[in-house]
């Protein structure tokens, strides 16, 4: 019977990138997705496109 060991994604990717795990078949790229960032980056983008399209004073901006 063969020893198996039980390995956990982090003790895995150690030192690998998301793009390393995925190419080479570790993982599947869902499990790299976060529905509340790609939820973030939405607001963020029409944050954005509002104040371009308002022109606000740069004194009213505020960084994030």
């Amino acid at each position: 019977m063969l020893n198996h060991s039980e390995i956990t994604i982090n003790q895995f990717s150690y030192g690998m990138t998301s793009e390393e795990l995925i190419s080479e078949g570790h993982v599947d790229p869902d499990y790299f997705y976060d529905p509340d960032e790609e939820e973030l980056k939405k607001d963020i983008e029409e944050i954005k496109r509002i104040v371009r399209e308002n022109k606000l004073p740069e004194e009213e901006y505020i960084e994030f």
